[in-house]
């Protein structure tokens, strides 16, 4: 059969139930009827049909262009962050200060139970974020297969955009990836919180005769416990990302905008907080 606009059509690949319309109402129909993809005419599908392979060509482009301003504002923000010039002056820097601080007064000490103390109050921490990403996880698995009524509910709100089916898919699993990550940062950081309680355990006594070693194992479970903290501090990051994904299910520019929006609040709070200033403490005086 032919179509408007001079699509040919077999009938015979899209099954009698779909075709039978198609017979009925005469040889030539709209081209708008029945879409020109090929993959949505054999399983007779004209809007989003499942299972059509998706291609990048299929995504709206202004979609593609939020996600791919996403992945590249966090890789550079990621990436200038952690260089050693500019990592000196952040609140991580100062914060990882304090840790070797913490760490050679305990050696110091005789009674070391508080510190055993707050050390188990951060391997809480850790324990508790990564339930929470299972939790998130658990519920946007749940929504891939109940989200036709909360896909309507979004798109009836004012200047969002229309979204098919597969793309918000594509949505929620992008927010499962994120979740994912950040449950893979915690899940390691509590693991490495084990590992500093036993670095923690096997610190020489304050009286122990050779104090070059005991400075050096508070020094290396400092640097162990600012690994707890670099690896948790990523995954509350990802809580971050994830907000700014959020806006993705409304529309691709309110994504770019939050994923915006999302890193200038990180780099103030990394670099220019009053909490960076109380924890690097006075200047030096020149």
């Amino acid at each position: 059969m032919e179509l408007d606009g001079g699509v040919h059509l077999d009938l015979d690949q899209i099954g009698p139930a779909a075709s039978e319309p198609v017979r009925r109402s005469g040889s030539r129909l709209p081209a708008l009827v029945i879409s020109r993809n090929p993959c949505m005419a054999k399983v007779g599908c004209y809007d989003d049909p499942k299972g059509c392979p998706l291609t990048i060509t299929d995504l709206p482009p202004l979609d593609v262009a939020a996600v791919v301003w996403f992945i590249i504002i966090i890789a550079a923000y990621e990436f200038v962050a952690t260089r050693p010039r500019i990592y000196a002056k952040s609140i991580a820097s100062f914060v990882q200060d304090h840790r070797r601080g913490w760490m050679i007064e305990m050696s110091n000490r005789d009674n070391r139970i508080v510190d055993g103390q707050l050390l188990g109050w951060l391997v809480n921490a850790n324990a508790f974020f990564a339930s929470t990403t299972v939790i998130v996880i658990g519920g946007l698995a749940a929504l891939l297969s109940y989200g036709d009524k909360a896909r309507e509910i979004v798109q009836s709100l004012p200047y969002s955009a229309p979204s098919t089916a597969t793309l918000w898919e594509i949505k929620v699993i992008f927010l499962m990836m994120i979740m994912i990550y950040a449950f893979f940062k915690f899940a390691w950081a509590f693991r490495l919180s084990h590992y500093t309680v036993m670095m923690m355990g096997a610190t020489p006594p304050h009286d122990h005769p050779d104090v070059a070693a005991r400075l050096d194992h508070a020094n290396r479970t400092a640097e162990l416990l600012g690994l707890v903290g670099w690896h948790s501090n990523l995954g509350l990051r990802s809580f971050y990302y994830t907000i700014a994904g959020l806006m993705w299910f409304f529309h691709p520019v309110a994504f770019m905008v939050a994923s915006t929006w999302v890193i200038l609040i990180l780099t103030r709070r990394d670099f220019f907080s009053h909490s960076r200033a109380i924890l690097r403490g006075p200047a030096p005086q020149p």
